[in-house]
């Protein structure tokens, strides 16, 4: 496992937005990142009762925003949790953004990102920081496998949809994974997404496969954590089912006690 990277210190901290409702408030943080301006959305449930929330970080695809991603809504569908929609960094103005994939090391500037979002985050809030999950689509899902790679034990689970480990890095520690992919997705070619998932049932310790609904296989194994993989027919597409699918199987996943990074 890659070396872990503590959170860079940042600027002050600025609300762009806030807005409230009865049980939940949305803002906009920005935090800077050695120069750099990032942001992320967050919605929080009320927390005026005991007891720490969820922690979901989500990852939009490439060329997109936090902005834009939101759209699909995993604050309605678990107002729990936390939900922070990270937004990856363009080329240039207009451009929307992404997020780095394929470095594991200290110079990885979205690794600074969720480290410097989640140390706030935790001062912020009051975090379970035993079901901290990450999830994206595409661009967004191969940062999830990267924070799988380099992160782990900071996560409880991830939920990747059409995206990949990159080629030049490796799983070491089990953790519970929803895989989320289309067989005729040829962007992200469902193959090599089909050899991540062989890599985290192999590091999972994986057995016997289970069916768990249509198109969709599980498989458990002795180090206790799932491995999922739900297939659609489609290509390159963020299912409509998604949402409901990731959260249904975050919401039983949490990292063990005593194991934290």
């Amino acid at each position: 496992m890659a070396g872990l990277l503590r959170p860079f210190a940042c600027a002050a901290l600025l609300v762009a937005a806030t807005v409230t409702g009865a049980h939940a408030e949305t803002r906009v943080l920005t935090w800077t990142i050695e120069g750099t301006p990032r942001r992320a959305i967050v919605t929080a449930p009320d927390q005026s009762q005991d007891g720490g929330a969820p922690l979901l970080f989500v990852f939009h695809g490439a060329g997109d925003t936090a902005d834009a991603f939101a759209a699909v809504g995993f604050e309605r569908a678990w107002p729990e949790a936390i939900v922070v929609y990270m937004d990856g960094l363009g080329r240039r103005p207009g451009t929307g953004g992404a997020f780095q994939t394929a470095d594991p090391g200290p110079t990885n500037r979205d690794l600074r990102f969720f480290d410097t979002a989640l140390a706030d985050l935790r001062t912020r809030y009051r975090i379970d920081d035993r079901r901290v999950a990450a999830t994206g689509f595409s661009n967004g899902a191969k940062f999830a496998y990267l924070l799988w790679a380099t992160r782990p034990g900071t996560l409880a689970a991830i939920a990747p949809v059409a995206g990949m480990l990159a080629p030049a890095l490796e799983l070491r520690t089990p953790l519970p994974i929803l895989h989320i992919g289309g067989r005729e997705d040829h962007q992200n070619e469902f193959t090599e997404q089909l050899a991540s998932v062989e890599m985290a049932k192999r590091v999972n310790g994986a057995k016997a496969p289970e069916a768990c609904g249509a198109g969709c296989t599980r498989w458990t194994g002795a180090s206790g954590a799932p491995v999922v993989l739900a297939v659609h027919p489609g290509g390159h597409i963020w299912p409509d089912d998604a949402v409901p699918r990731i959260v249904g199987f975050l919401k039983s996943q949490r990292r063990p006690e005593g194991k934290r990074s």
